[in-house]
């Protein structure tokens, strides 16, 4: 078996094995998921939007802490993502375009790793594989417990919030969007003046 064949097995099974368990899984839940989902999105923006980001205090991948408030009177996207999730690799590199076209502008993209939350045995070995396959070039957090608990411990990944200039939650996206879904969500917000 060559070196490369080789290699390829353990990722498949790192990406593939999650996405199609997580397939199943839906598969199973049927309609009463559906539902249970509908309303928890419900709750979820009548609890957040219009209202002020919750403070929070996380490290990036080399240890560097991170406020929000860093990044007062700009325009934030927060993206709750992990490396198993299928759609969060689908959207990234929509949102580096996004970050890229936009940064110049007042656009900060914030990706909130979930791993530490949902696979505590993992290690940042694939974490950090994430972010330099990908070439991420906006910053990675590693969400912590009182944070994710702050923001109604997200159930779904990706969840991005559109955060605007005065430091409220305007938008909130269940799942993954492209690009143009997302560059015509900032954009009123970027041309709108400062805090």
């Amino acid at each position: 078996m060559s070196a490369t064949r080789r290699g390829i097995r353990p990722v498949l099974l790192r990406v593939a094995l999650p996405a199609c368990l997580a397939a199943g899984l839906l598969l199973l839940a049927g309609a009463p998921r559906a539902a249970a989902q509908g309303s928890l999105k419900e709750a979820y923006l009548q609890r957040f939007v219009g209202r002020p980001a919750p403070p929070f205090l996380l490290k990036d991948l080399e240890g560097r802490e991170v406020r929000l408030s860093d990044h007062k009177g700009k325009v934030i996207l927060l993206n709750y993502w992990y490396t198993g999730c299928f759609p969060c690799r689908q959207e990234t590199p929509d949102l580096i375009r996004l970050y890229n076209a936009h940064k110049a502008r007042g656009l900060v993209i914030l990706g909130i790793n979930l791993d530490a939350i949902l696979m505590p045995a993992d290690d940042r070995r694939m974490l950090q594989r994430f972010v330099q396959d990908f070439e991420i070039p906006y910053p990675t957090l590693i969400a912590e417990d009182k944070m994710y608990d702050d923001y109604g411990k997200p159930s779904i990944a990706p969840l991005t919030l559109l955060i605007d200039r005065q430091g409220r939650i305007a938008q909130v996206f269940w799942g993954a969007y492209s690009f143009s879904v997302y560059e015509n969500a900032v954009r009123p917000y970027l041309e709108a003046s400062g805090p």
